[in-house]
């Protein structure tokens, strides 16, 4: 049995058509259409309109009939429709041109084979439902089993018209999937929140943006660029950034660096950094000061998990501030503005720029990449120190980021913390024990300090800054639910530099494995000082290659040798003697006694003995008495 079309098995949705909702709809509408079929009809109604008599306004209608493709009667009503309504109604089309004729349960059928096929990492496309929906209209009266009916929950008109082979086409298929992709991928641009009254909409309702401190938004991502090793300059990968935003001014409290995936603990180090005050060296440069610190009221954030982990929990109950997540993506606007600032405005100028786009990534952006993380840390605190901070706020004339922090607190300015309050905001990691003379091994380095002397043979924690791992904060075990208590700092037992992150150790430790070596102290040390010996082997060897070249540019330019020979062959002794008056002798290494700096007799030799009995008696660079002495002693 031929399957029939969509159109004669599904009704169409059911619309108010009457003349009265028509009129209502077009009352007061405004044509500025130019197609030419719209200015065709104007024409021949124009033309219906202005005919002089009832003969020539029949003829009209008749013309505009054939014209259009219509029939007499549907000219008539046009003009009455002009006539009542107005010219807009010729730009009207049909109220359903666009839509598909299907019912709800179809189309709420066919989303839903969209969606179980696009979970899990499958990926199915709009011929593979319509050839499903095919292989089930197959199966005919076989859909009535109860294994079908889990299937059909919901889908009973579904269900009959497929035991009888009836299903849409293929392109109300395509209509329906498509039609549902667009809503569901439609996006609306927030217009902004008004200058006074400012809200974030969160899971637990809306919080009016009041004052500064009170509201910090916090989030990261990946920024694009390729970092390299500071020693070999050989790329690592790109870093990830942790930010910490005041809400109220805009200004950029804190902020976290490194290669490390963004977890629980990367927030917690950009928290300590917001909440401290900070303070930098001469080498960043800065020109201005960052003055932002405090403790926020509240944390709001997307909801990932490390937003909802258990050490945040524990940050937010030490420091006493309320975790709140965001209720819409569109909710972190302010803090993924700058996210695009950073990468376009800053990174995109540095070598080994990537683009935000892994599959446009420029084939030269390995090979070019320069900066370290120490480097890209400077240069953005001078970004956020000097330019973003300081910068006019958008939604305030004449009034910069960094002002309107300073001037909106309510009562007072916010309390300097102490820093071992924010130590909880470090790293934890597992429970180590003290070994002889104070020392810990950690991380496959030693570290040592006097005040882990009393505790050899104990348990200690350890806290740690990912960014300079050189220094490590010893704290007693927790015992029995009683917190531990701070003992003191350890230092990394031969380790000459100051500052080492964690990224950097992993990288050398990684190179390490992949040759085969033993992970340890003595091994990263030896590793990193082969790499400066290897530096300065090369240095050396180009300066030897510069010399070799210069002295042989150097004898090719000079003209007459000033090499003496102080034995010349085939010559007289009378010759010899006078040719070395000037001549500084050196001492022959022998076990005799006949060493001696001068010749003081002279040695007879004819000029016409043969070459053989000239080499036979060819003296040797050095001064001796007696020539015929010496040979008996030394040939």
């Amino acid at each position: 049995m031929p399957r029939k079309s969509t159109s004669q098995v599904f009704s169409a949705f059911e619309t108010e058509d009457t003349a009265q909702s028509e009129e209502k709809e077009t009352e007061y509408l405004l044509v500025n259409e130019e197609s030419p079929e719209y200015l065709k009809k104007v024409e021949l109604i124009d033309a219906i309109c202005q005919a002089p008599n009832k003969a020539a306004r029949k003829d009209a209608i008749a013309d505009a009939a054939k014209a259009l493709g219509k029939s007499t009667r549907t000219i008539k009503r046009m003009v009455e429709k002009v006539e009542q309504v107005g010219v807009a109604t010729l730009a009207v089309g049909r109220k359903d041109k666009g839509q598909y004729r299907i019912s709800k349960q179809w189309h709420d059928f066919i989303v839903k084979l969209h969606e179980w096929g696009n979970r899990e990492g499958s990926r199915i496309n709009h011929n593979q439902i319509f050839g499903f929906l095919q292989s089930l209209a197959s199966k005919g009266i076989e859909l009535q089993n109860k294994n079908y009916d889990e299937s059909f929950k919901g889908y009973s008109q579904v269900r009959k018209d497929l035991i009888v082979g009836q299903h849409p086409s293929h392109v109300t298929v395509y209509k329906v999937i498509n039609s549902y992709l667009e809503a569901k991928n439609k996006t609306v641009r927030h217009p902004g929140s008004p200058i006074k009254g400012q809200i974030i909409q969160t899971t637990d309702g809306i919080l009016e943006i009041t004052h500064s401190n009170q509201i910090w938004q916090i989030d990261h991502t990946k920024l694009d660029i390729l970092l390299v090793d500071e020693e070999e300059k050989q790329v690592i990968s790109r870093p990830y950034i942790t930010l910490v935003m005041d809400s109220y001014s805009g200004c950029v409290t804190g902020f976290h660096l490194g290669f490390e995936p963004a977890g629980s603990h990367e927030v917690g180090l950009a928290l300590r950094h917001a909440i401290l005050p900070k303070h930098y060296t001469k080498e960043y440069q800065l020109e201005k000061t960052w003055e932002i610190y405090g403790i926020p009221e509240y944390v709001v954030t997307d909801r990932a998990k490390e937003f909802k982990s258990g050490h945040l929990r524990q940050i937010s109950l030490q420091l006493d501030f309320t975790r709140r997540l965001r209720a819409f993506p569109q909710a972190g606007g302010l803090i993924e503005s700058i996210f695009d600032k950073i990468n376009k405005e800053i990174l995109s100028l540095y070598g080994g720029y990537t683009g935000s786009s892994i599959e446009e990534r420029p084939p030269e952006a390995e090979r070019t990449a320069c900066l370290t993380l120490d480097e890209l840390e400077k240069i953005l605190v001078r970004y956020f120190v000097d330019h973003y901070n300081y910068h006019d706020y958008p939604r305030v004339k004449n009034q910069k980021r960094i002002e309107r922090w300073k001037s909106g607190f309510l009562l007072e300015e916010p309390e300097l913390i102490d820093e071992r309050e924010l130590d909880i905001c470090l790293m934890k990691i597992a429970i180590r024990n003290v070994e002889k003379y104070g020392s810990v091994n950690f991380l496959g380095w030693i570290y040592q300090g006097n005040c882990l002397v009393n505790y050899v043979g104990n348990k200690v924690s350890l806290r740690y800054d990912k960014r300079n791992i050189t220094t490590v904060l010893a704290y007693t075990r927790p015992v029995n639910g009683e917190p531990g208590e701070f003992i003191g700092t350890i230092q990394a037992r031969d380790c000459e530099r100051e500052k080492v992150s964690l990224g950097e150790l992993n990288y050398i430790k990684k190179k390490l494995r992949d040759e085969g070596k033993q992970v340890d102290n003595s091994s990263i040390l030896n590793e990193r000082l082969a790499r400066f010996e290897d530096v300065q082997k090369t240095r050396e060897g180009r300066r030897r290659q510069r010399r070799k070249k210069a002295q042989q540019e150097h004898e090719v330019k000079t003209n007459k040798s000033k090499v003496y020979e102080i034995f010349p062959e085939n010559k007289p002794a009378e010759e010899i003697l006078i040719s070395q008056e000037n001549v500084t002798y050196t001492n022959f290494d022998s076990d005799t006694h006949n060493n001696v700096n001068s010749i003081d007799e002279p040695i007879q030799q004819s000029t016409t003995d043969t070459s053989q009995t000239a080499k036979a008696k060819r003296r040797p660079r050095v001064g001796v008495n007696d020539w015929n002495q010496f040979m008996r002693d030394h040939w």
